[in-house]
């Protein structure tokens, strides 16, 4: 899609000789957030901390569903826009450990081996990341920044490392949920997760989808797309949602993902245009680099039969 105007983002991959690592930067908000790329908040190595987290965790099974963990203050009413509803701004935390007594068990001996993070904007999850049927903790955090007052979600993917758990890092994500986890690409026994987040708050945001792979390596890695019609410009955003509204295109998007193969393809499209043709894009993931083939106005004859084996994301 083309993106009429330019928005206030800067999606960055920082690419080491072993690593990739996920940094969402927005203009000057950005520079008031704890940097956990240069300096991790987990430095508690204490082996006994982490075994009574390992213990807690090894006794809870999570949800199927998604739960209510609370939420963080992000300002206080009156708001930054003019509002007469006289409420606080407030972002909700979602988490699948849905008994509130395990969840506050867990985040307890988190925050005590990451001290800095305040256990109020914090939550947890509990999925099998990497087909061993076991579950792997995903943290998320909410930081407020200090310039504009905006909310961002940072995640960690603790991994037991010779009875340490070692922090991945990806993040941060304006306004950000994590939104599902799935298997994607190539990889079946591995599970993707994707977070949805925004372009910007004081505007028609673009709503982005970024898909992370916690189980890449050496750290985190994002699938990369590009909709540029000189195969430029790969980033670790799926377009979700357009505003129309003369910022980008107006059209409803729809996606879906496939499941996983070697050959592909990986990611579904379809773009019901206000104006003109609709589109139907076809995205196949290499080594995290995702390309697209594009239809106008009828897709193949064997695009419908993806369309149906896909799943909606």
């Amino acid at each position: 899609m083309k993106i009429f105007q330019s928005v206030i983002i800067i999606l960055i991959i920082f690419h080491g000789t072993a690593s990739a690592k996920i940094r969402y930067a927005v203009d000057e908000a950005y520079k008031s957030l704890p940097n956990y790329d240069k300096d991790t908040p987990f430095t508690n190595t204490d082996k006994m901390q982490h075994d009574k987290l390992m213990q807690a965790l090894a006794s809870i099974k999570p949800s199927d569903k998604q739960c209510n963990a609370g939420s963080v203050l992000v300002l206080k009413a009156p708001k930054y826009r003019e509002d007469t509803s006289g409420k606080d701004w407030r972002v909700d935390l979602s988490t699948n450990i849905c008994d509130s007594q395990n969840l506050f068990k867990i985040k307890k001996y988190l925050s005590g081996l990451a001290p800095s993070l305040n256990i109020n904007n914090m939550t947890a999850w509990l999925y099998d990341l990497d087909g061993d049927r076991n579950y792997e903790i995903i943290i998320g955090y909410i930081d407020i920044s200090t310039e504009w007052k905006y909310p961002y979600l940072s995640l960690w993917r603790l991994k037991l490392e010779k009875g340490i758990y070692k922090a991945y890092y990806a993040g941060p994500f304006l306004n950000g949920t994590l939104y599902d986890v799935r298997p994607f690409g190539s990889k079946s026994k591995n599970k993707t997760v994707f977070v949805k987040h925004a372009s910007c708050i004081e505007c028609e945001p673009i709503i982005y989808l970024t898909a992370i792979d916690f189980e890449a390596g050496v750290d985190a890695r994002a699938y990369e797309f590009t909709y540029d019609d000189k195969r430029e410009g790969f980033g670790p955003t799926i377009e979700y949602k357009l505003p129309g509204m003369g910022h980008t295109v107006d059209a409803k998007v729809e996606t879906r993902t496939l499941p996983p193969s070697d050959a592909g393809p990986h990611l579904l499209q379809f773009f019901d245009m206000a104006e003109g043709p609709a589109e139907w894009w076809v995205f196949t993931c290499k080594n995290y680099k995702c390309d697209y083939q594009l239809y106008k106005k009828q897709p193949p004859d064997n695009f419908k039969k993806l369309w149906d084996m896909s799943i909606p994301l």
